[in-house]
């Protein structure tokens, strides 16, 4: 059984936008779905997880699906060309290389317009601070230059080897960072052993919603940073269906019933919500 899952996790993750996934979170949406649909499952183990089977195919469909709201979504076409791009970072235009990097990521695409804005706007309220915890980062770490100073930066997310790329990155700009792993469902713990003074949380909430329903409060108080950026998308994975904002309510309660302090603004396709704990 057990090798038969394995072998399906892989098939899983063959898809190119799913491929820098950890395998033990392939694994659990896996297992997570096979709780709630045991039928499927037991069908499954009679065929001996044949993957020429309908139902195998069926399971195959769903999980990359649920992996793509995840992860795969805001991956680019090109996002295996950041490693050569990395390498030409002092060699060309550092300003150019940076752009054609960000832009490998959905979320740092649509942000690369704003992103001095956005910044400027974080650090009028939070003034700018020593310590960056960047949860959830994908290749946000990468505007380190339009940070208009240069503090520690703590980058963290789900892919090891994402964060390998960003570890790469801060050796390449030679500033006083670092990357840790942490898989925000399972290993909460892990929050409490890192001091910062600011936290970003740059459109996660939806993503980690996805996985486990009411997480985000219980994130927000593990972390032990005075200051937390949380953002949203203001438009639907496809961008074609614009999010009323009346579904953030519930962080926006969460926060009153908190008594904590917090401030807003937004650019064309992001909500940014500052809250001082």
């Amino acid at each position: 059984m057990e090798k038969s899952i394995k072998k399906f996790v892989e098939d899983i993750i063959s898809k190119k936008e799913l491929q820098n996934l950890d395998l033990q979170l392939v694994k659990e949406v896996l297992e997570k779905f096979f709780n709630k649909n045991k039928e499927l499952n037991n069908s499954l183990e009679i065929k001996k997880f044949n993957n020429r089977s309908k139902e195998y195919k069926i399971v195959l469909k769903e999980i990359r699906k649920q992996l793509r709201e995840i992860y795969g979504v805001f991956i680019e076409k090109n996002y295996s060309k950041r490693f050569e791009l990395l390498k030409t970072l002092k060699k060309h235009d550092k300003k150019q290389t940076i752009i054609d990097i960000l832009s490998l990521h959905k979320s740092t695409k649509e942000r690369l317009p704003y992103y001095k804005e956005v910044y400027k706007k974080i650090f009028q309220i939070t003034k700018k601070q020593k310590t960056i915890f960047d949860i959830g980062c994908g290749l946000n770490p990468i505007s380190y230059f339009f940070l208009g100073y240069k503090p520690k930066y703590i980058a963290s997310d789900i892919s090891k080897k994402d964060l390998e790329f960003i570890k790469g990155f801060f050796k390449k700009i030679n500033t006083n960072s670092k990357t840790i792993k942490i898989d925000l469902i399972n290993e909460q713990e892990k929050l409490k052993k890192i001091k910062a003074d600011i936290c970003f949380l740059f459109k996660l909430l939806d993503s980690l919603e996805t996985r486990k329903k009411h997480i985000s409060k219980i994130l927000i108080e593990n972390i032990k940073c005075k200051w937390l950026v949380v953002s949203f998308s203001k438009t639907s994975l496809g961008g074609c269906k614009k999010i009323d904002k009346n579904k953030r309510n519930w962080l926006f309660n969460f926060i009153k019933k908190k008594g904590y302090f917090h401030k807003e603004f937004e650019t064309p396709n992001e909500l940014f919500i500052v809250i001082k704990k």
